[in-house]
């Protein structure tokens, strides 16, 4: 079976494993809770191959990262590996809040804002780190590994600013520990599965709520009135999930996969809550959300073209389908009092849609053996519908561009991946508006007067774009071993004199 342009570590024959006990120890050490970690909700891609390839890598999975890929892939890995990945992803956020129209009146008609732009422009607590061995057995694959959802896991905007009816700030961590497994028969089919431990240590969230047990409504930002800046400080370190993932091969030159996550996420947040003026506050707050991250599936097909005894390129066609859906508000219940009043339970609607993506991707060799280059593209749907467009997730209709390449030797590879994502732009109207500033105390449209549905918080145009670059090192040990051994097996055969000779 020719050799693969996505598979550059699979050409060593199968004398040269490495032994002993030391592939477990690897093992372990990759799951060692001091690894750095990520947060947030997923966007973009792991691993600097899927990076460079926009994701198309469900089927290709030819390096550690396959045990959240595809873990049915760790079966084809050979010997012992060593995989560590990082992703900095570079964005910008701007929301440029709508002036406030005449109905509002005096004084708050006619005031304008300026555009308000995320304070951070660089997340770069993005790490992958995986150990994979096949422990000397021949259609077995094992690994352990910890990692975080590839996404913006920071924002920082102005407290009493155009987004702070929406949000002023977050800060979310969160790690996957994970361990998988994975059995194959002959190089025709595979299957894995990945289990999970899912650690949330922290997951900050801000935004200036009115405090107000009045009916009367106040507009604009104004850090004079009853409106407060409230932190829920949260974090659950009990969640659990699972991934499968399966492959098969009908043919040399076309390979299939399926897989992805298969048991939500459920996570239980519990913590405290901080506001700016304590004085509004006679108890402790505290704050419990149950929030949902969903069933994922990814599926694709791959077209490999032979060269000799390898492949000289692949392509590889994705559909990926997240469902999102499941998070239909942020539902939130308290503890304790504000103004000397209990604060009720307090539901704000994000009503979010599945996604579909399709992605598009491949590798050709450049230099059999040393070179590979990668080129990919794709589109997603959005998460968010319109009227509840929001710079906590801005996950709208998108467009990915993506190039990377793979060089090394000797079982020592280093993958460059960069991403580019371009979103829709979006404008809403304080008509199409559905979110609205939040009033735990007074809520619209029971305790506002007129019946209105409240402040609209989202008003105005949002613009966003992300880049990734993302940077992996890739080691195989049992290639690694072999080269080092050859290279002192010639030194010992070699004549007296034949260092002088050969300069």
């Amino acid at each position: 079976m020719p050799r693969s342009a996505a598979e550059p570590h699979a050409m060593r024959p199968r004398s040269a494993r490495v032994g002993g006990w030391w592939p477990l120890a690897l093992l372990l050490g990759a799951a060692w809770p001091s690894a750095a970690l990520a947060g947030g909700f997923e966007q973009g891609e792991q691993g600097a191959r899927a990076v460079g390839r926009a994701g198309a890598y469900a089927v290709a999975a030819a390096d550690p990262t396959a045990l959240h890929f595809n873990p049915g892939k760790l079966a084809t890995l050979r010997g012992t590996r060593l995989a560590y990945s990082h992703n900095l992803t570079f964005y910008d956020i701007t929301f440029d809040r709508q002036t406030l129209p005449d109905y509002w009146g005096a004084p708050y008609a006619g005031t304008s804002f300026e555009a308000e732009r995320d304070d951070e422009r660089l997340f770069a607590l993005a790490p992958f780190l995986v150990v994979s061995s096949d422990f000397g057995l021949e259609n077995w694959g094992f690994a352990l590994g910890v990692y975080g959802p590839s996404a913006l896991g920071k924002h920082s905007f102005r407290p009493y600013g155009p987004t702070s009816f929406q949000m002023t700030k977050m800060d979310v961590v969160m790690a996957y520990y994970s361990a998988a497994v994975a059995w194959k028969f002959r190089d025709v089919f595979g299957l894995g599965v990945t289990l999970q431990y899912v650690d949330t240590p922290r997951m900050d969230y801000g935004m200036i709520v009115d405090s107000t047990t009045a009916d009367g409504l106040t507009p604009a930002p104004d850090d004079t009135s009853t409106q407060m800046e409230t932190i829920l400080r949260l974090s659950d370190r009990t969640g659990f999930t699972a991934l499968v993932g399966l492959w098969g091969r009908p043919h040399r030159r076309v390979e299939l996969g399926v897989g992805g996550r298969i048991v939500p996420v459920f996570l239980s947040l519990r913590g405290k809550v901080d506001v700016d003026k304590p004085e509004l506050v006679s108890d402790d707050l505290r704050a419990k959300m149950d929030l949902t991250l969903p069933v994922q599936l990814r599926g694709g097909v791959r077209y490999l073209h032979p060269w000799r005894d390898r492949e000289l390129f692949d392509v590889e066609l994705d559909v990926v389908w997240e469902n999102w859906s499941t998070i239909d508000a942020y539902d939130i219940t308290f503890s304790g009092r504000i103004n000397g009043q209990e604060v009720p339970p307090l539901s704000i609607d994000k009503k979010w849609k599945d996604t579909v993506a399709v992605r598009l991707g491949g590798d050709v060799t450049a230099v059999p053996n040393h070179l590979w280059f990668r080129l990919g593209g794709g589109y997603e749907s959005a998460a968010v519908p319109k009227a509840y467009s929001h710079v906590d997730f801005p996950s709208f209709h998108r467009g990915t561009f993506a190039f990377g390449a793979t060089g090394g030797g000797r079982g020592v590879y280093l993958t460059v991946g960069y991403m580019h994502i371009f979103q829709e732009r979006r404008t809403i109207s304080e008509v199409e508006s559905k979110v609205y500033q939040v009033r735990p105390l007074a809520p619209c449209p029971d305790r506002c007067a007129g019946g209105v549905s409240g402040v609209p918080a989202n008003a105005g145009v949002f613009s966003s774009r992300y880049d990734i670059l993302s940077v992996m090192l890739d080691v195989n040990f049992n290639a690694l071993f072999e080269g080092v051994g050859r290279r002192r097996k010639g030194r010992k055969q070699r004549p007296k004199g034949a260092g002088a000779a050969a300069g």
